[in-house]
């Protein structure tokens, strides 16, 4: 069953870290990737703690769907004109998270 959304979500610690900002469309893309960046991880990470393997099948879809998204939004700001690699590390992990954020 979905979980409802909530009325409003608490971004500051993305910001504080220069992860993004609602400032300009820029920094709004840079928020968007840190927060699909940490979805890829959570999912993966906590995938690998189920029990139930039908569980494990979905997280995992979900978490790889997440990375899919950190992944197109890269590819965004190739298109405006940010040389920057799409993919620049082949997991997505806790370990090399930072080499898939964008600072603002």
């Amino acid at each position: 069953m979905p979980v409802k959304a909530e009325q409003s979500y608490d971004v500051s610690s993305y910001i504080k870290a220069g992860e993004g900002n609602i400032n300009s469309d820029v920094n709004i893309a840079k928020l968007a990737l840190a927060l699909e960046v940490d979805a890829a991880i959570a999912y993966t990470t906590e995938a690998a703690q189920l029990k139930t393997p039908n569980l494990v099948v979905a997280a995992g879809s979900i978490g790889t769907n997440e990375s899919a998204h950190a992944t197109a939004i890269r590819a965004a700001f190739n298109a405006l004109g940010v040389s920057i690699p799409v993919v620049p590390a082949s997991f997505v992990n806790k370990e090399n998270r930072n080499a898939w954020i964008i600072k603002v």
